[in-house]
């Protein structure tokens, strides 16, 4: 058999297509690829939290547990009925909550790391009853209860590793940054929790729903004095329309719980006490 050199056709080694498109798709590809990564990290560090015991999660906190100087007049009423929120929640046993107070004109209220449960005066002073204050109260302890703090910051601590590992970045301060606030990334699933949970409260404690939905039409009333683009805290942490106004009404249906009844006034002390605190 005899063999002759052939010559080599032109552009045998060159891709018909252009660099630029072959840069896309590698790039688009590489993006995909670590969405789904940090996507599915971030769902394992969620579930894998929950599991971190409660006294880990009080260790983490204590740097940022530290209050100044309260008004005692203030924190004395908001301690008392705390307490009578946790007798009927049925906490996990060592699971404590700490409660804080804020002068601050914020319309805002949140739970974080190590049972600790933050209220704003801006909201405070505008629920009309006790019972919307217990709802309030009930919903914050009830992501306490839910372990729903730890599993956002794990989910964050996570999405933030691979990020730094991708962007090159080593010094992420992911608790001091996130730590404080996790409830932004409260899914709609841990609110509707968190609602039904404190919704029982109320019932528990006082015989009926009546005032429960109270809390949600003071922000949705206060929502509607502001401008949409500003929007008030509250709502940017906790997600509210009328669906989950309606959920927690057919809850009480579900279960037959009276609802109607007479709210329990806030005691006019703690109004003036607000006020003075201005």
């Amino acid at each position: 058999m005899k063999f002759e050199d052939s010559e080599i056709p032109e552009g045998i080694n060159v891709t018909q297509v252009h660099p630029l498109k072959e840069l896309a798709v590698l790039l688009g590809g590489a993006a995909i690829v670590i969405v789904l990564l940090v996507y599915a990290l971030g769902l394992s560090a969620g579930y894998l939290a929950r599991y971190i015991p409660f006294e880990t999660e009080l260790k983490l906190a204590s740097p940022f547990a530290q209050d100044a100087g309260q008004p005692t007049e203030i924190l004395d009423y908001l301690e008392k009925l705390k307490e009578r929120v946790v007798d009927v929640m049925d906490l996990p046993e060592g699971m404590t909550i700490r409660l804080h107070y804020s002068d601050a004109d914020t319309v805002n209220a949140f739970a974080t790391l190590g049972g600790n449960v933050v209220l704003f005066r801006g909201l405070l002073e505008k629920l009309p009853n006790e019972n919307a204050l217990v709802m309030l109260m009930a919903h914050e302890i009830a992501h306490v209860k839910h372990r729903d703090p730890i599993v956002s910051i794990g989910r964050g601590l996570a999405v933030s590793t691979v990020l730094g590992l991708v962007l090159g970045q080593s010094d992420l301060d992911v608790l001091g940054n996130t730590g404080l606030y996790t409830i932004l990334h409260f899914n709609r699933e841990m609110e509707a929790d968190a609602d039904r949970e404190a919704l029982e409260a109320v019932y528990k404690i006082y015989g009926h729903t009546s005032g429960a939905e109270d809390l949600f039409h003071t922000i949705q009333t206060y929502r509607e004095e502001l401008d949409e683009k500003e929007g008030p805290a509250f709502l940017q942490t906790h997600p509210l329309d009328q669906k989950r106004i309606d959920a927690i009404d057919n809850y009480s249906d579900e279960h037959h719980w009276a609802k109607e009844g007479k709210p329990a006034p806030i005691p006019p002390s703690f109004v003036e006490a607000l006020a003075t605190d201005r």
